[in-house]
Protein backbone atom coordinates (compact mmCIF):
# COMPACT_ATOMS: atom_id res chain seq x y z
CA UNK A 1 0.00 0.00 0.00
CA UNK A 2 1.18 3.54 -0.72
CA UNK A 3 0.65 6.47 1.54
CA UNK A 4 -2.41 7.19 -0.35
CA UNK A 5 -3.82 4.35 -1.95
CA UNK A 6 -6.89 4.11 -3.99
CA UNK A 7 -9.22 1.01 -4.64
CA UNK A 8 -12.89 0.14 -6.13
CA UNK A 9 -13.56 -1.81 -2.63
CA UNK A 10 -11.86 -1.52 0.25
CA UNK A 11 -12.74 -4.43 2.43
CA UNK A 12 -12.47 -4.70 6.65
CA UNK A 13 -12.08 -8.17 7.53
CA UNK A 14 -9.13 -10.87 6.16
CA UNK A 15 -11.37 -14.17 7.48
CA UNK A 16 -13.57 -16.50 6.04
CA UNK A 17 -16.21 -13.77 4.24
CA UNK A 18 -13.62 -10.85 3.96
CA UNK A 19 -11.18 -14.04 1.91
CA UNK A 20 -14.40 -15.16 0.40
CA UNK A 21 -15.29 -11.27 -0.61
CA UNK A 22 -11.83 -10.91 -1.97
CA UNK A 23 -12.60 -14.05 -3.84
CA UNK A 24 -15.54 -13.53 -5.47
CA UNK A 25 -14.58 -9.66 -6.40
CA UNK A 26 -11.49 -11.10 -7.81
CA UNK A 27 -13.46 -13.99 -9.86
CA UNK A 28 -15.37 -10.28 -11.22
CA UNK A 29 -12.22 -8.61 -12.54
CA UNK A 30 -12.56 -5.97 -9.44
CA UNK A 31 -9.48 -5.10 -7.91
CA UNK A 32 -9.79 -4.72 -4.17
CA UNK A 33 -7.88 -4.59 -0.81
CA UNK A 34 -8.53 -5.99 2.52
CA UNK A 35 -6.92 -4.88 5.82
CA UNK A 36 -7.01 -7.70 8.36
CA UNK A 37 -6.10 -7.05 11.84
CA UNK A 38 -4.45 -10.14 12.65
CA UNK A 39 -1.06 -11.61 10.77
CA UNK A 40 -2.28 -13.96 9.28
CA UNK A 41 -5.37 -16.84 8.57
CA UNK A 42 -7.21 -18.47 11.12
CA UNK A 43 -5.28 -20.18 13.84
CA UNK A 44 -8.82 -22.02 15.59
CA UNK A 45 -10.76 -24.27 13.36
CA UNK A 46 -14.19 -21.94 13.93
CA UNK A 47 -16.76 -22.52 11.64
CA UNK A 48 -16.00 -26.44 9.96
CA UNK A 49 -19.51 -27.87 8.26
CA UNK A 50 -19.36 -26.12 4.58
CA UNK A 51 -23.13 -26.83 3.16
CA UNK A 52 -24.01 -27.48 -0.74
CA UNK A 53 -24.25 -23.97 -1.85
CA UNK A 54 -21.09 -22.96 -0.28
CA UNK A 55 -19.22 -26.09 -2.24
CA UNK A 56 -20.50 -24.94 -5.04
CA UNK A 57 -19.25 -21.26 -4.94
CA UNK A 58 -16.48 -23.05 -4.35
CA UNK A 59 -16.57 -25.34 -7.68
CA UNK A 60 -17.66 -21.61 -9.70
CA UNK A 61 -14.34 -20.13 -7.99
CA UNK A 62 -11.92 -22.97 -9.40
CA UNK A 63 -10.96 -24.85 -5.69
CA UNK A 64 -13.37 -27.25 -5.03
CA UNK A 65 -10.68 -29.94 -5.71
CA UNK A 66 -8.85 -27.83 -3.44
CA UNK A 67 -11.10 -27.93 -0.80
CA UNK A 68 -12.38 -31.68 -0.96
CA UNK A 69 -8.72 -33.15 -1.03
CA UNK A 70 -7.66 -30.65 2.25
CA UNK A 71 -11.19 -31.53 3.47
CA UNK A 72 -10.72 -35.17 3.55
CA UNK A 73 -7.49 -35.22 4.60
CA UNK A 74 -8.81 -34.53 8.64
CA UNK A 75 -12.41 -35.67 8.26
CA UNK A 76 -14.49 -38.82 6.99
CA UNK A 77 -16.51 -37.86 3.77
CA UNK A 78 -20.29 -37.95 4.75
CA UNK A 79 -20.12 -38.09 8.63
CA UNK A 80 -23.57 -37.64 9.80
CA UNK A 81 -24.63 -35.63 12.84
CA UNK A 82 -25.98 -37.32 16.32
CA UNK A 83 -26.88 -37.14 19.52
CA UNK A 84 -25.78 -39.06 22.77
CA UNK A 85 -24.87 -39.06 26.37
CA UNK A 86 -21.26 -39.71 26.24
CA UNK A 87 -19.40 -40.91 23.17
CA UNK A 88 -18.96 -44.08 24.76
CA UNK A 89 -22.39 -44.63 25.66
CA UNK A 90 -25.77 -44.30 24.74
CA UNK A 91 -26.72 -42.88 21.15
CA UNK A 92 -29.97 -40.42 22.12
CA UNK A 93 -30.83 -39.47 18.58
CA UNK A 94 -29.70 -39.16 15.10
CA UNK A 95 -30.36 -36.06 13.14
CA UNK A 96 -28.80 -36.79 9.71
CA UNK A 97 -27.70 -39.94 9.36
CA UNK A 98 -25.34 -38.83 6.34
CA UNK A 99 -25.02 -35.28 5.42
CA UNK A 100 -24.86 -36.15 1.65
CA UNK A 101 -27.80 -38.45 1.81
CA UNK A 102 -30.37 -37.65 -0.95
CA UNK A 103 -28.36 -34.53 -2.36
CA UNK A 104 -26.98 -36.07 -5.88
CA UNK A 105 -30.17 -34.47 -7.94
CA UNK A 106 -29.89 -31.11 -6.27
CA UNK A 107 -25.97 -30.51 -6.55
CA UNK A 108 -23.02 -31.31 -8.03
CA UNK A 109 -20.88 -30.60 -4.56
CA UNK A 110 -21.25 -32.18 -1.93
CA UNK A 111 -21.15 -30.80 1.82
CA UNK A 112 -17.81 -31.81 3.90
CA UNK A 113 -16.24 -30.87 7.43
CA UNK A 114 -13.20 -28.48 7.45
CA UNK A 115 -11.46 -26.28 9.54
CA UNK A 116 -11.63 -23.14 9.18
CA UNK A 117 -8.19 -22.32 9.54
CA UNK A 118 -7.18 -25.32 6.62
CA UNK A 119 -10.11 -23.94 4.21
CA UNK A 120 -8.70 -20.03 4.96
CA UNK A 121 -5.12 -20.11 3.06
CA UNK A 122 -6.93 -21.88 -0.16
CA UNK A 123 -9.23 -18.56 -0.19
CA UNK A 124 -6.55 -16.21 0.28
CA UNK A 125 -4.00 -18.23 -2.54
CA UNK A 126 -7.02 -18.07 -4.93
CA UNK A 127 -8.32 -14.55 -4.25
CA UNK A 128 -3.94 -13.40 -4.78
CA UNK A 129 -4.18 -15.69 -8.04
CA UNK A 130 -6.93 -13.50 -9.25
CA UNK A 131 -5.34 -10.32 -8.53
CA UNK A 132 -7.01 -9.26 -5.12
CA UNK A 133 -4.59 -7.42 -2.32
CA UNK A 134 -4.30 -8.49 1.35
CA UNK A 135 -2.87 -6.09 3.99
CA UNK A 136 -2.33 -8.60 7.44
CA UNK A 137 -1.23 -6.97 10.61
CA UNK A 138 -3.48 -3.71 9.57
CA UNK A 139 -6.42 -2.64 11.32
CA UNK A 140 -8.96 0.29 10.53
CA UNK A 141 -8.90 3.39 12.64
CA UNK A 142 -12.01 5.20 11.40
CA UNK A 143 -13.48 6.12 7.98
CA UNK A 144 -15.72 9.15 6.44
CA UNK A 145 -18.35 8.89 3.39
CA UNK A 146 -19.01 11.07 0.60
CA UNK A 147 -21.17 11.26 -2.43
CA UNK A 148 -18.68 9.68 -4.57
CA UNK A 149 -17.47 6.68 -2.08
CA UNK A 150 -15.55 6.39 1.28
CA UNK A 151 -12.32 7.67 2.56
CA UNK A 152 -10.58 5.10 5.61
CA UNK A 153 -7.61 5.20 8.01
CA UNK A 154 -5.78 2.22 8.72
CA UNK A 155 -2.85 1.82 10.64
CA UNK A 156 -0.32 -1.16 10.77
CA UNK A 157 -0.58 -2.51 14.29
CA UNK A 158 3.28 -3.05 14.54
CA UNK A 159 4.88 -0.40 13.17
CA UNK A 160 2.11 1.86 13.98
CA UNK A 161 2.37 3.84 10.08
CA UNK A 162 -0.85 5.50 9.07
CA UNK A 163 -2.31 5.51 5.23
CA UNK A 164 -5.18 6.79 3.83
CA UNK A 165 -7.33 4.72 1.35
CA UNK A 166 -9.74 5.86 -1.06
CA UNK A 167 -12.12 3.43 -2.15
CA UNK A 168 -16.01 3.84 -3.72
CA UNK A 169 -16.93 1.28 -1.60
CA UNK A 170 -16.18 -0.35 1.68
CA UNK A 171 -17.58 -3.45 3.06
CA UNK A 172 -16.99 -4.47 6.56
CA UNK A 173 -16.51 -8.10 7.31
CA UNK A 174 -14.88 -7.40 10.78
CA UNK A 175 -16.74 -9.55 13.51
CA UNK A 176 -19.58 -10.02 15.25
CA UNK A 177 -18.17 -6.31 17.49
CA UNK A 178 -17.56 -5.10 13.93
CA UNK A 179 -16.77 -0.99 14.63
CA UNK A 180 -18.12 -0.59 11.58
CA UNK A 181 -21.53 -1.57 11.88
CA UNK A 182 -21.29 0.37 15.15
CA UNK A 183 -20.04 3.68 13.39
CA UNK A 184 -23.32 3.46 11.44
CA UNK A 185 -25.69 2.93 14.04
CA UNK A 186 -26.78 -0.22 12.75
CA UNK A 187 -28.56 -2.32 15.57
CA UNK A 188 -28.63 -6.30 16.19
CA UNK A 189 -32.08 -7.60 16.71
CA UNK A 190 -32.94 -11.04 17.74
CA UNK A 191 -32.65 -13.02 21.40
CA UNK A 192 -31.16 -12.37 24.86
CA UNK A 193 -27.97 -14.54 25.09
CA UNK A 194 -28.19 -17.91 25.20
CA UNK A 195 -24.90 -18.73 27.44
CA UNK A 196 -21.23 -18.08 27.99
CA UNK A 197 -20.06 -20.88 26.00
CA UNK A 198 -16.11 -22.32 25.47
CA UNK A 199 -14.60 -24.52 23.04
CA UNK A 200 -11.97 -26.53 24.17
CA UNK A 201 -9.34 -27.96 21.54
CA UNK A 202 -7.45 -30.73 22.97
CA UNK A 203 -5.70 -34.12 21.70
CA UNK A 204 -7.04 -37.49 23.60
CA UNK A 205 -7.27 -41.12 22.31
CA UNK A 206 -11.08 -41.13 21.23
CA UNK A 207 -10.91 -43.87 18.83
CA UNK A 208 -11.60 -46.53 21.19
CA UNK A 209 -15.12 -44.65 22.70
CA UNK A 210 -15.69 -43.86 18.77
CA UNK A 211 -16.02 -47.84 17.91
CA UNK A 212 -15.35 -47.33 14.50
CA UNK A 213 -18.48 -45.18 13.79
CA UNK A 214 -18.41 -42.19 11.27
CA UNK A 215 -19.41 -39.09 13.06
CA UNK A 216 -19.15 -36.07 12.06
CA UNK A 217 -21.21 -33.53 14.83
CA UNK A 218 -21.61 -35.44 17.73
CA UNK A 219 -23.77 -33.54 20.54
CA UNK A 220 -23.40 -34.65 24.50
CA UNK A 221 -26.20 -34.33 26.37
CA UNK A 222 -25.75 -35.57 30.11
CA UNK A 223 -26.22 -34.44 33.62
CA UNK A 224 -22.58 -32.80 33.59
CA UNK A 225 -22.58 -30.77 30.42
CA UNK A 226 -24.12 -29.89 27.17
CA UNK A 227 -22.28 -29.30 23.61
CA UNK A 228 -21.12 -30.91 20.82
CA UNK A 229 -17.80 -32.37 19.29
CA UNK A 230 -16.01 -32.44 16.51
CA UNK A 231 -13.06 -34.95 16.00
CA UNK A 232 -10.68 -35.74 13.67
CA UNK A 233 -11.36 -38.98 11.28
CA UNK A 234 -7.96 -40.72 13.62
CA UNK A 235 -10.24 -40.38 17.06
CA UNK A 236 -7.01 -38.57 18.36
CA UNK A 237 -8.04 -35.20 18.69
CA UNK A 238 -10.37 -32.26 17.85
CA UNK A 239 -12.88 -29.69 20.05
CA UNK A 240 -15.48 -29.71 22.19
CA UNK A 241 -18.29 -27.08 22.66
CA UNK A 242 -19.79 -26.73 25.56
CA UNK A 243 -23.19 -24.75 25.84
CA UNK A 244 -24.17 -25.39 29.61
CA UNK A 245 -22.16 -27.47 32.86
CA UNK A 246 -23.92 -28.84 35.60
CA UNK A 247 -28.01 -28.54 36.53
CA UNK A 248 -29.27 -26.49 33.35
CA UNK A 249 -32.36 -25.37 36.32
CA UNK A 250 -29.39 -23.35 37.86
CA UNK A 251 -28.58 -20.27 36.42
CA UNK A 252 -24.59 -20.68 36.37
CA UNK A 253 -24.79 -23.87 34.29
CA UNK A 254 -25.03 -21.07 31.22
CA UNK A 255 -22.03 -19.27 32.34
CA UNK A 256 -19.69 -22.96 31.48
CA UNK A 257 -16.53 -20.48 30.97
CA UNK A 258 -16.49 -19.53 34.87
CA UNK A 259 -13.68 -20.72 37.05
CA UNK A 260 -12.30 -22.33 33.76
CA UNK A 261 -8.70 -24.29 34.31
CA UNK A 262 -6.70 -26.15 32.02
CA UNK A 263 -7.58 -29.44 35.02
CA UNK A 264 -11.71 -28.42 34.24
CA UNK A 265 -11.24 -28.35 30.77
CA UNK A 266 -9.48 -31.77 30.63
CA UNK A 267 -12.63 -32.92 33.07
CA UNK A 268 -15.22 -31.51 30.79
CA UNK A 269 -13.63 -33.75 27.45
CA UNK A 270 -13.60 -36.95 29.67
CA UNK A 271 -17.47 -36.22 31.22
CA UNK A 272 -18.02 -35.74 27.12
CA UNK A 273 -16.45 -38.66 26.17
CA UNK A 274 -17.16 -41.15 28.58
CA UNK A 275 -13.69 -42.04 30.26
CA UNK A 276 -13.02 -41.29 33.50
CA UNK A 277 -9.45 -42.20 33.15
CA UNK A 278 -8.84 -40.64 29.38
CA UNK A 279 -5.85 -39.08 28.92
CA UNK A 280 -6.20 -35.18 28.12
CA UNK A 281 -3.92 -32.65 26.32
CA UNK A 282 -5.97 -29.69 26.62
CA UNK A 283 -4.57 -26.99 23.58
CA UNK A 284 -6.08 -23.94 24.05
CA UNK A 285 -9.31 -22.91 25.41
CA UNK A 286 -11.64 -20.05 23.87
CA UNK A 287 -14.88 -18.46 25.46
CA UNK A 288 -17.34 -16.87 23.73
CA UNK A 289 -21.15 -15.74 24.38
CA UNK A 290 -24.13 -17.74 22.21
CA UNK A 291 -26.32 -15.31 20.53
CA UNK A 292 -28.93 -15.24 17.85
CA UNK A 293 -28.93 -11.82 16.26
CA UNK A 294 -29.28 -10.03 13.13
CA UNK A 295 -28.85 -6.53 12.01
CA UNK A 296 -31.85 -4.57 11.36
CA UNK A 297 -29.83 -3.32 7.88
CA UNK A 298 -26.87 -4.47 5.95
CA UNK A 299 -25.38 -1.07 4.85
CA UNK A 300 -24.97 2.49 4.67
CA UNK A 301 -24.83 4.22 1.40
CA UNK A 302 -21.31 3.34 0.08
CA UNK A 303 -20.74 1.13 3.33
CA UNK A 304 -22.09 -2.57 3.23
CA UNK A 305 -21.99 -5.22 6.15
CA UNK A 306 -21.08 -8.82 6.23
CA UNK A 307 -20.80 -12.28 7.61
CA UNK A 308 -20.66 -11.93 11.58
CA UNK A 309 -20.76 -8.07 11.20
CA UNK A 310 -23.82 -8.65 10.09
CA UNK A 311 -25.54 -11.81 11.78
CA UNK A 312 -24.44 -14.39 14.70
CA UNK A 313 -25.66 -17.15 15.68
CA UNK A 314 -24.86 -20.62 17.40
CA UNK A 315 -23.08 -23.11 15.27
CA UNK A 316 -25.94 -25.71 15.84
CA UNK A 317 -26.94 -26.29 12.34
CA UNK A 318 -23.99 -24.74 11.16
CA UNK A 319 -25.29 -21.79 9.38
CA UNK A 320 -23.45 -19.06 10.10
CA UNK A 321 -20.55 -19.48 7.91
CA UNK A 322 -21.95 -20.64 4.85
CA UNK A 323 -24.52 -17.53 5.57
CA UNK A 324 -21.56 -15.28 4.95
CA UNK A 325 -19.91 -16.69 2.32
CA UNK A 326 -23.23 -16.39 0.36
CA UNK A 327 -23.62 -12.68 1.65
CA UNK A 328 -20.20 -11.98 -0.17
CA UNK A 329 -21.04 -14.06 -3.25
CA UNK A 330 -24.64 -11.99 -3.55
CA UNK A 331 -22.43 -8.68 -3.23
CA UNK A 332 -19.42 -9.24 -5.09
CA UNK A 333 -21.75 -9.86 -8.65
CA UNK A 334 -23.93 -6.23 -7.66
CA UNK A 335 -20.41 -4.51 -6.52
CA UNK A 336 -18.67 -5.41 -10.06
CA UNK A 337 -21.91 -4.23 -12.38
CA UNK A 338 -22.16 -1.12 -10.80
CA UNK A 339 -18.57 -0.21 -10.60
CA UNK A 340 -18.08 -1.44 -14.45
CA UNK A 341 -21.22 0.88 -15.18
CA UNK A 342 -23.64 -1.92 -16.02
CA UNK A 343 -26.20 -1.17 -13.58
CA UNK A 344 -27.79 1.72 -11.60
CA UNK A 345 -26.62 2.27 -7.94
CA UNK A 346 -30.15 0.33 -6.70
CA UNK A 347 -28.85 -3.12 -7.52
CA UNK A 348 -26.61 -2.32 -4.38
CA UNK A 349 -29.95 -2.06 -2.00
CA UNK A 350 -30.94 -5.57 -3.28
CA UNK A 351 -28.17 -6.59 -1.17
CA UNK A 352 -30.40 -5.61 1.93
CA UNK A 353 -33.43 -7.18 0.22
CA UNK A 354 -31.99 -10.31 -0.55
CA UNK A 355 -29.26 -11.74 1.92
CA UNK A 356 -31.01 -10.11 5.29
CA UNK A 357 -34.25 -12.52 5.36
CA UNK A 358 -31.77 -15.06 4.05
CA UNK A 359 -29.71 -14.02 7.67
CA UNK A 360 -32.76 -13.56 9.38
CA UNK A 361 -34.14 -16.93 8.46
CA UNK A 362 -30.37 -18.77 9.23
CA UNK A 363 -30.23 -16.57 12.67
CA UNK A 364 -33.65 -18.22 14.01
CA UNK A 365 -32.98 -21.73 12.27
CA UNK A 366 -29.57 -21.94 14.32
CA UNK A 367 -31.71 -20.57 17.21
CA UNK A 368 -34.29 -23.24 17.02
CA UNK A 369 -31.54 -26.22 16.89
CA UNK A 370 -29.80 -24.83 19.83
CA UNK A 371 -33.08 -24.55 22.19
CA UNK A 372 -34.03 -28.23 20.96
CA UNK A 373 -30.87 -29.86 20.71
CA UNK A 374 -29.59 -28.12 23.76
CA UNK A 375 -31.20 -26.31 25.72
CA UNK A 376 -34.50 -26.74 25.72
CA UNK A 377 -35.51 -24.97 29.28
CA UNK A 378 -35.06 -21.81 27.20
CA UNK A 379 -38.63 -22.48 26.30
CA UNK A 380 -40.25 -22.10 22.86
CA UNK A 381 -42.30 -19.24 22.83
CA UNK A 382 -41.97 -17.27 19.79
CA UNK A 383 -39.94 -19.36 18.26
CA UNK A 384 -39.50 -20.53 14.49
CA UNK A 385 -40.87 -23.83 13.43
CA UNK A 386 -37.96 -26.12 11.93
CA UNK A 387 -37.51 -26.15 8.22
CA UNK A 388 -35.55 -28.58 6.45
CA UNK A 389 -31.35 -27.68 6.13
CA UNK A 390 -31.69 -28.04 2.31
CA UNK A 391 -34.29 -24.98 2.58
CA UNK A 392 -31.97 -22.92 4.49
CA UNK A 393 -29.16 -23.61 2.57
CA UNK A 394 -31.12 -22.42 -0.95
CA UNK A 395 -33.72 -19.56 0.10
CA UNK A 396 -35.94 -17.53 -2.24
CA UNK A 397 -35.00 -14.12 -3.08
CA UNK A 398 -37.11 -11.13 -3.51
CA UNK A 399 -35.76 -7.54 -4.86
CA UNK A 400 -35.57 -5.12 -7.55
CA UNK A 401 -33.11 -7.67 -9.22
CA UNK A 402 -35.86 -10.77 -8.99
CA UNK A 403 -38.43 -10.28 -11.90
CA UNK A 404 -41.59 -12.31 -10.81
CA UNK A 405 -43.59 -14.85 -12.36
CA UNK A 406 -46.99 -13.72 -11.89
CA UNK A 407 -48.44 -16.84 -13.36
CA UNK A 408 -47.30 -18.40 -9.86
CA UNK A 409 -49.13 -17.82 -6.41
CA UNK A 410 -46.85 -16.55 -4.36
CA UNK A 411 -46.64 -17.70 -0.81
CA UNK A 412 -44.37 -15.08 0.34
CA UNK A 413 -41.78 -18.08 2.07
CA UNK A 414 -38.05 -17.30 2.28
CA UNK A 415 -36.94 -21.07 2.66
CA UNK A 416 -37.94 -23.27 -0.64
CA UNK A 417 -37.40 -26.86 -1.37
CA UNK A 418 -34.48 -26.98 -4.08
CA UNK A 419 -36.39 -30.06 -5.37
CA UNK A 420 -39.75 -28.02 -6.83
CA UNK A 421 -38.36 -24.61 -7.25
CA UNK A 422 -38.11 -25.76 -11.25
CA UNK A 423 -36.29 -22.35 -11.80
CA UNK A 424 -38.72 -20.06 -10.15
CA UNK A 425 -37.05 -16.50 -10.22
CA UNK A 426 -35.70 -15.56 -7.05
CA UNK A 427 -34.30 -19.07 -6.73
CA UNK A 428 -30.83 -20.72 -7.34
CA UNK A 429 -30.85 -22.08 -10.93
CA UNK A 430 -31.43 -26.10 -10.54
CA UNK A 431 -28.64 -28.50 -11.13
CA UNK A 432 -28.82 -30.27 -13.70
CA UNK A 433 -26.55 -33.07 -15.55
CA UNK A 434 -25.98 -32.44 -19.08
CA UNK A 435 -24.30 -34.29 -21.65
CA UNK A 436 -21.25 -32.23 -23.47
CA UNK A 437 -19.01 -34.09 -25.96
CA UNK A 438 -19.77 -37.22 -23.78
CA UNK A 439 -19.12 -36.15 -20.62
CA UNK A 440 -21.34 -34.98 -17.86
CA UNK A 441 -21.52 -31.33 -16.93
CA UNK A 442 -23.56 -29.46 -14.59
CA UNK A 443 -25.57 -26.55 -15.38
CA UNK A 444 -23.95 -24.91 -12.38
CA UNK A 445 -20.98 -24.93 -14.57
CA UNK A 446 -22.52 -22.56 -16.91
CA UNK A 447 -23.61 -19.65 -14.35
CA UNK A 448 -20.60 -17.81 -12.63
CA UNK A 449 -19.58 -14.26 -14.29
CA UNK A 450 -22.36 -13.03 -16.12
CA UNK A 451 -25.87 -13.60 -17.00
CA UNK A 452 -26.88 -16.54 -19.39
CA UNK A 453 -29.67 -16.79 -20.90
CA UNK A 454 -31.13 -21.03 -20.97
CA UNK A 455 -33.53 -22.02 -23.53
CA UNK A 456 -35.59 -25.47 -24.37
CA UNK A 457 -34.87 -27.15 -27.68
CA UNK A 458 -37.00 -25.27 -29.53
CA UNK A 459 -35.58 -21.87 -28.19
CA UNK A 460 -32.80 -20.76 -30.75
CA UNK A 461 -34.52 -18.07 -32.06
CA UNK A 462 -33.57 -16.39 -28.48
CA UNK A 463 -30.44 -16.17 -29.72
CA UNK A 464 -30.78 -13.04 -31.48
CA UNK A 465 -32.96 -11.33 -28.75
CA UNK A 466 -29.99 -12.24 -26.59
CA UNK A 467 -27.52 -10.79 -28.47
CA UNK A 468 -29.89 -7.81 -29.48
CA UNK A 469 -30.14 -7.17 -25.72
CA UNK A 470 -26.01 -7.69 -24.81
CA UNK A 471 -25.55 -4.88 -26.85
CA UNK A 472 -28.04 -2.75 -26.15
CA UNK A 473 -27.55 -2.75 -22.57
CA UNK A 474 -23.90 -2.78 -22.80
CA UNK A 475 -24.21 -6.08 -20.77
CA UNK A 476 -22.75 -9.83 -21.45
CA UNK A 477 -25.23 -12.07 -21.79
CA UNK A 478 -24.04 -15.92 -22.78
CA UNK A 479 -26.67 -18.22 -24.41
CA UNK A 480 -27.15 -21.71 -24.44
CA UNK A 481 -29.56 -23.85 -25.91
CA UNK A 482 -30.31 -27.46 -24.06
CA UNK A 483 -32.11 -30.42 -26.10
CA UNK A 484 -32.04 -31.97 -29.25
CA UNK A 485 -29.03 -32.95 -31.14
CA UNK A 486 -27.71 -30.15 -33.22
CA UNK A 487 -29.27 -27.72 -30.80
CA UNK A 488 -26.29 -24.35 -30.56
CA UNK A 489 -24.28 -23.38 -27.68
CA UNK A 490 -21.59 -21.21 -26.68
CA UNK A 491 -19.60 -22.22 -23.85
CA UNK A 492 -16.65 -20.43 -24.28
CA UNK A 493 -17.90 -17.94 -21.19
CA UNK A 494 -17.21 -20.63 -18.57
CA UNK A 495 -14.25 -19.95 -16.40
CA UNK A 496 -10.78 -21.77 -17.99
CA UNK A 497 -11.00 -24.62 -15.57
CA UNK A 498 -13.99 -25.62 -16.99
CA UNK A 499 -14.24 -24.74 -20.10
CA UNK A 500 -15.27 -26.58 -23.48
CA UNK A 501 -16.50 -26.34 -27.11
CA UNK A 502 -19.65 -28.62 -28.15
CA UNK A 503 -23.20 -28.97 -28.00
CA UNK A 504 -25.68 -29.30 -24.36
CA UNK A 505 -28.05 -32.12 -24.52
CA UNK A 506 -30.45 -32.85 -21.74
CA UNK A 507 -34.07 -35.14 -21.64
CA UNK A 508 -35.12 -33.27 -18.75
CA UNK A 509 -33.86 -29.41 -19.13
CA UNK A 510 -37.32 -27.69 -19.87
CA UNK A 511 -39.30 -29.51 -17.10
CA UNK A 512 -36.62 -28.93 -14.57
CA UNK A 513 -36.69 -25.48 -15.47
CA UNK A 514 -40.50 -24.70 -15.78
CA UNK A 515 -40.57 -24.18 -19.41
CA UNK A 516 -41.28 -25.53 -22.45
CA UNK A 517 -39.39 -26.20 -25.29
CA UNK A 518 -39.43 -22.53 -26.76
CA UNK A 519 -39.10 -20.87 -23.48
CA UNK A 520 -36.08 -19.11 -21.53
CA UNK A 521 -34.95 -18.65 -18.74
CA UNK A 522 -32.37 -15.80 -16.96
CA UNK A 523 -29.94 -16.86 -15.17
CA UNK A 524 -27.96 -14.00 -12.99
CA UNK A 525 -24.42 -13.76 -12.06
CA UNK A 526 -24.66 -15.45 -9.24
CA UNK A 527 -26.53 -18.46 -10.26
CA UNK A 528 -29.70 -17.15 -9.45
CA UNK A 529 -32.80 -16.91 -11.38
CA UNK A 530 -33.92 -13.52 -12.50
CA UNK A 531 -36.57 -14.30 -15.03
CA UNK A 532 -38.26 -16.46 -16.95
CA UNK A 533 -40.46 -16.88 -20.25
CA UNK A 534 -42.09 -19.88 -19.89
CA UNK A 535 -42.71 -20.18 -23.69
CA UNK A 536 -41.38 -18.13 -26.94
CA UNK A 537 -42.39 -14.60 -27.16
CA UNK A 538 -42.99 -12.47 -29.97
CA UNK A 539 -41.64 -9.38 -28.78
CA UNK A 540 -39.35 -11.88 -27.36
CA UNK A 541 -36.22 -8.99 -27.13
CA UNK A 542 -38.05 -6.39 -25.77
CA UNK A 543 -39.24 -8.48 -22.92
CA UNK A 544 -35.93 -9.67 -22.52
CA UNK A 545 -34.54 -6.00 -22.42
CA UNK A 546 -36.93 -4.77 -19.96
CA UNK A 547 -36.45 -7.61 -17.54
CA UNK A 548 -32.72 -7.23 -17.44
CA UNK A 549 -33.22 -3.43 -17.27
CA UNK A 550 -35.44 -4.00 -14.09
CA UNK A 551 -33.20 -6.65 -12.39
CA UNK A 552 -29.90 -4.55 -13.21
CA UNK A 553 -32.00 -0.93 -11.68
CA UNK A 554 -31.33 0.85 -15.18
Amino acid sequence: MTPEHDVPVLIIGGSLVGLSTSLFLGLHGVPCLSVEKHRGTAIHPRAGYFQLRTLELMRIAGIEDRVIAAAHALYDPNGGFVAVETLAGREITSYMPDINQGVEDISPARRLFMPQQVLEPLLKDRALELGSQLAYSTELVGFEQDSTGVTATVRHVDTHAVQRIRARYLVACDGNRSPVRESLGIQMKGHPVMSHSITIYFRADCSRALRGRNLGVIYVNNPKIRGFFRLEKTGLGGFLVIFTVGDIRDPAARNAASDLSPERAAQHVRDAVGDPDLDVKVEDVASWVAVSRAAERYGSASVFIAGDAAHHMPPTGGFNGNTGVQDAHNLAWKLACVIRGEAGPGLLDTYDSERRPAGELAMEQAYQRYVTRSDPDLGTDGMQKQVPDMHVEYNRYRSQAVVPDTAVVDDGKIDIDPRVSRALPGTRAPHLDLRHDGQVISTLDLYGRHFVLMTGAEGAAWATAASAVAARLKTPVTFHVVGRPGSASRLMDLPPHRRTAGQLFSRSFSQAYGIDSTGAVLVRPDGYVGWRAVSHLPDAADQLAAALRSILCL
